[in-house]
């Protein structure tokens, strides 16, 4: 495969009963790529272009975002998100090891599945995400997350209301709080989920699911595991208005960047610093593994 080209794959996952698209790109040791919410699989091209010479990048569309179907009976469970996973990597005959690349809410399901499937993993490098114990959610996703009847109302109120007028008022409020996107991005983003009717039906299910402290329940251990048996690497936009820079210190690694002026959205605004971390994982991986057989052989 050419290493400037991005491939849209049309990928079945029968456990679920749902086709999603798959991003490809590149050839080499296996990239996977969690987008976040309200992004799709899109938000990872500016990294894969980058990454592609020397990886084979895939980047799934979570049900419901992108071009993924949503079925009725997909309820953003952990379950159910590594299930996903799982099966978009029988689909795509993912090679082991595997290093994982998170962002936002993709995070969460990046979590379950490393920690189910710590052998298959060279490393994992994570990206303004919330996947710990304790977190006090922010505004929006409380908004969104609420089970009450009048809750569930106003929710889908406020989501309606963002599609107001080509979602002009989605474009200024998230242009507010992500000032370093373009207009092009904040453009896309309004076109993929402000006037997407099922990719806001898919933002309340996944906020119902996991605003409940209960969703949270032994990432911790998960991650504790997972630090301590892969190599790690942290790059966080300082500027995120949603989740402090405090918070990426909390996945057990001391190889932790934090980007000043760089917000939410590091893999739209920094993917060169995002491809370095990737490049940097893979010495560190390949350090550890020399380090291992040198210490087996003596």
């Amino acid at each position: 495969m050419a290493a400037g080209a991005i491939l849209e794959r049309d990928v079945i996952v029968p456990e679920l009963a749902l086709r999603t698209r798959v991003l490809e790109a590149g050839d080499g040791p296996v990239v996977l790529l969690l987008h976040g919410n309200p992004d799709n699989a899109d938000e990872w091209r500016p990294l894969m272009l980058r990454l592609a010479a020397r990886f084979r990048c895939l980047a799934p569309d979570f049900p419901g975002y992108g071009r993924a179907q949503l079925p009725a009976s997909f309820g953003y469970t952990l379950n159910e998100l590594v299930r996903f996973v799982d099966g978009v990597s029988r689909a795509m005959r993912v090679a082991d090891p595997i290093t994982l690349v998170v962002h936002d809410t993709g995070g969460m399901a990046g979590t379950a599945w490393a920690a189910a499937n710590i052998d298959r993993l060279s490393g994992v490098v994570i990206t303004n995400t919330v996947a710990f114990e304790g977190f006090s959610w922010f505004k929006i996703a409380r908004t969104w997350g609420g089970l009450s009847v009048p809750a569930r109302w106003r929710a889908r109120l406020g989501m309606k209301a963002l599609g107001w007028n080509h979602g002009a008022l989605f474009k200024r409020i998230f242009g507010k709080q992500s000032p370093q996107l373009d207009r092009e991005q904040l453009d896309r983003f309004a076109v993929s989920f402000a006037l997407n009717a099922v990719a806001k039906e898919a933002a309340l299910r996944q906020f119902r699911a996991c605003v409940p402290p209960q969703f949270f329940s032994g990432f911790d251990l998960m991650w504790k595991n997972i630090s301590q048996r892969v190599p790690c690497r942290v790059l966080w936009g300082a500027d995120d208005p949603y989740i402090d820079a405090r918070y990426a210190w909390r996945f057990g690694t001391s190889q932790v960047t934090v980007l000043p002026g760089v917000g939410h959205w590091v893999a739209l605004v920094a993917p060169d610093a995002l491809a370095a971390e990737v490049d940097a994982l893979l010495r560190e991986g390949s350090a550890t593994e020399r380090r291992n057989v040198s210490l087996a052989g003596a």
